[in-house]
């Protein structure tokens, strides 16, 4: 868009910066929302721009002077931020947006919380609005600098002076000049003994410093001297002004008793209907001023009707903006405590879903507990089963030796010789446990009857005593068919 036609149409900056911005997302993806003027700190000294739409926002910088005025300087995606630090005042709005890279620090005018709520409405940030008490977003207390407060306190109370000065009756006028005269006076006092020990004159201050004492009670002198000023001019100006009717009155009436004086000296030989004539105007003259002054009286009360319309309508106003600020806190601590519950209750099924896996988890160690306490169990009873067997064919291979013994006294023992590689076994005597006859070192002995070999070490080597055969080695044993003991 030229320059050209803009000058002609006579537009202004912001009514060329919507139309160039408008034209400007025609073609676009993205879904303009608002425009408003804001404050891009030290990359431009120019006016700038925002665009907001519902994936970011535009900045473009104003130059009347160049071709085209308007230009595209940066942009940021709503995704490319994961918080906004939001900090609102009456007329603008600073926002901190953090991300991955270096922080953003942009100024919104006037529209700062349509622009929280299209950040709420389509980002996925964390906003974080900066809770500060309403004085505080008053034009001089914003940043807390105390020669700022101090000027801003200095003509808000000239301000509230002038508006007050009108709706007070007159009556009040001289109480209220002597009550500032007399805080004027110990405000003086007060001055001089803060700066001497500043603590016995800020007893509700946390800070009690000379400077503190300076500012302050610098306030209040200047206040009171501008009410006492005040309230006299008030009283001093309004006696004037009926001073001034009343003389405008007497000189109406001197005049025309003048004019009377002298028509009457020049005008001997006129009748009585001459002095009637005259006595009527002089009437008239009075009746005139007597108007006059009334009318004056009349448009003294109407300007003090209209101020104090201007006034109330002026409470109205702020008091309407403090409610519609009290309401958006409520709603923000509202939406607040609902996120906060919500969180809780995603923290309390967590921890449900923790305490049920653990339980499960448990469970299922219990049950490979018990099922290895099972499998150890049945393991000790097929071993104890193993031994009562042996045992029992231990004893019934006594019983039936000694059988043969009482049948025979005498037995050969049948020997056999093996070379090392031969697995045949060869037989002790049943009545002796020791080696013998034997063409190797036989260290595993076998029970005939059971077909279980032992092993030197072994639970039942030793207790194996009678019908005996013994191997060379293990290999042996298995071919013969014999089986291992458990124990």
């Amino acid at each position: 868009m030229s320059k050209t036609r803009y000058k002609n149409q006579k537009e202004s900056n912001e009514a060329i910066a919507k139309a160039y911005i408008e034209n400007d997302y025609t073609n676009s993806q993205n879904k303009l929302l608002l425009v408003s003027k804001a404050n891009y700190g030290k990359r431009s000294s120019n006016v700038c721009y925002s665009a907001v739409d519902d994936k970011g926002m535009n900045f473009y910088e104003f130059n009347n002077n160049a071709e085209q005025n308007l230009m595209l300087i940066e942009r940021y995606e709503w995704a490319d931020f994961s918080s906004v630090t939001i900090d609102h005042s009456i007329a603008k709005s600073v926002f901190t947006f953090v991300g991955h890279g270096e922080n953003r620090d942009i100024t919104i005018e006037v529209k700062g919380k349509e622009v929280e709520q299209v950040i709420r409405n389509h980002s996925s940030m964390e906003v974080n609005v900066v809770k500060r008490p309403v004085w505080t977003k008053v034009l001089g207390y914003r940043s807390q600098t105390t020669w700022k407060m101090f000027m801003a306190s200095t003509v808000y109370t000239l301000i509230l002076l002038f508006i007050l000065h009108p709706l007070l009756p007159a009556a009040t006028h001289n109480f209220i000049m002597g009550l500032a005269l007399l805080i004027l006076f110990l405000s003086i006092i007060g001055l001089f003994v803060g700066l001497i020990k500043p603590k016995w004159v800020l007893p509700k201050f946390k800070i009690k410093t000379r400077k503190r004492v300076l500012f302050s009670y610098l306030y209040l002198i200047i206040s009171c001297f501008f009410i006492a000023v005040a309230f006299t001019d008030g009283e001093s100006t309004s006696t004037p002004a009926s001073t001034q009717v009343s003389s405008s009155q007497n000189s109406v009436t001197v005049s025309s008793k003048k004019d009377g004086a002298d028509s009457s000296k020049q005008k001997v030989e006129k009748n009585d209907s001459d002095k009637t004539a005259k006595e009527e105007k002089r009437q008239k003259a009075e009746e005139q001023a007597v108007k006059e002054e009334a009318k004056q009286k009349a448009q003294e009360q109407a300007a003090k009707e209209e101020a104090k319309r201007k006034a109330e309508e002026q409470a109205a106003k702020e008091e309407a903006k403090q409610k519609a600020e009290e309401q958006a806190a409520k709603e923000e601590a509202k939406q607040k405590a609902q996120e906060q519950a919500a969180k809780e209750e995603a923290e309390r099924k967590a921890q449900e879903q923790a305490a049920k896996e653990e339980a499960e988890q448990k469970a299922e160690e219990q049950a490979a507990k018990e099922e290895a306490e099972r499998k150890a169990q049945e393991q000790a009873a097929k071993e104890e089963a193993e031994r009562k067997a042996e045992e029992q064919a231990a004893k019934q291979e006594a019983e039936r030796k000694a059988q043969q013994q009482a049948a025979s006294q005498q037995s050969t023992p049948s020997s056999s010789t093996s070379n090392s590689g031969n697995y045949k076994p060869f037989e002790n005597d049943p009545s002796d446990d020791q080696q013998s006859n034997m063409s190797c070192s036989g260290q595993i002995k076998g029970n005939k009857n059971s077909k279980i070999y032992h092993v030197p070490g072994g639970a039942y080597y030793d207790r194996t005593q009678d019908n005996i055969v013994w191997f060379c080695s293990e290999a042996d044993a298995q071919a013969a068919g014999y089986r291992e003991s458990q124990r």
